[in-house]
């Protein structure tokens, strides 16, 4: 039996994990131009055969989810927030991470493994969600965009950015239609699509010139 907040039960399955990251990635790509003040991230090419997602909000809150060959998905997350409140809960919070994730992820740098209030994997063939602690749901709070989704998206980016945005090109996002001009204006009419090539080469996102 699984060691597992409530929230965590709500997660959903790992494909469609990465549709919604990849999908938030894209908006934040559209709506903030400069990468250093965007809140997701999506990298289709971290490494041979993985693919990472994060979200950093510039105030030392972050996540980093990795893909790996073996449709496998493991987050780890700070929360700074409940870092301070449950500081003696985090000792041992990476115990029982799988072995076969130590060099792909519990030894990557980048990852900060220093700083970690959570950490969850789901390995496929199980399809099931564990956590070597059993914390509150509030220690998943960064995760909420995975439950929420699209609804969850625009009600943050409009109060994150600033910005009164329509739902339903959000929506199309996350179903992943493809990225055209039409959408794009619909989102950010002081953007256009080829200012986006690298980050669309990047997420992984469809997109089609000819449907404006």
């Amino acid at each position: 039996m699984s060691n597992a907040s409530d929230f965590i039960h709500q997660m959903p399955r790992i494909s469609e994990c990465q549709r919604i990251l990849k999908a938030a990635a894209m908006l934040d790509a559209i709506l903030m131009p400069e990468w250093e003040y965007r809140y997701y991230s999506y990298n289709t090419q971290w490494d041979a055969n993985e693919q990472m997602a994060s979200m950093r909000d510039g105030e030392g809150d972050h996540y980093f989810a990795l893909f790996d060959s073996s449709n496998r998905l493991i987050i780890k997350g700070y929360d700074k927030a409940y870092a301070s409140l449950h500081q003696d809960q985090l000792g041992n919070v990476l115990e029982g991470v799988p072995a076969d994730f130590k060099t792909t992820f519990l030894d990557e740098p980048a990852f900060m493994m220093d700083q970690t209030t959570f950490c969850i994997w789901n390995e496929e063939e199980q399809n099931e969600w564990t956590s070597s602690r059993h914390l509150a749901d509030e220690a998943y709070a960064l995760l909420e965009v995975l439950v929420g989704g699209a609804e969850h998206y625009h009600a943050w980016a409009q109060e994150y950015y600033e910005v009164e945005l329509d739902l339903e090109p959000i929506q199309h996002v996350f179903a992943m239609k493809p990225l055209d001009e039409q959408l794009l204006q619909a989102l950010n009419p002081e953007i256009e699509l080829d200012e986006l090539e690298e980050d669309i080469a990047e997420i992984g996102y469809r997109f089609r010139r000819n449907d404006i």
